[in-house]
């Protein structure tokens, strides 16, 4: 999957899905995305842009953790260690594994 299409299915076509699956390719473009995005959107001297966009991603990007997880063989309830602080690496660690098909 390319990196438009990642971005196009993570947005218009699973916002808010957290059923199936989403390969490593769909997540980490899109990671990509949100990160260079908000990055930009960082830049402009009003902060209200970026924390606008950084609440209009949580959504969608809990749903392509929740698919990535259960593509890599973890229940989707791990995504709950990221309210530790150990957590975020642990999920990291789980994203870049490879795929159980």
């Amino acid at each position: 999957m390319g990196f438009t299409e990642a971005i196009k299915t993570c947005l218009a076509k699973k916002y808010a899905t957290f059923e199936g699956k989403a390969s490593r390719s769909e997540y980490w473009y899109f990671v990509l995305f949100v990160f260079l995005a908000g990055f930009v959107l960082g830049l402009i001297p009003i902060p209200a842009i970026a924390t606008i966009f950084g609440l209009a991603m949580l959504i969608p990007t809990l749903a392509a953790q929740a698919r990535r997880l259960r593509d890599a063989g973890f229940s989707p309830w791990w995504l709950l260690l990221l309210l530790t602080g150990i957590g975020t690496l642990v999920i990291f660690i789980m994203t870049i594994l490879p795929s159980k098909r």
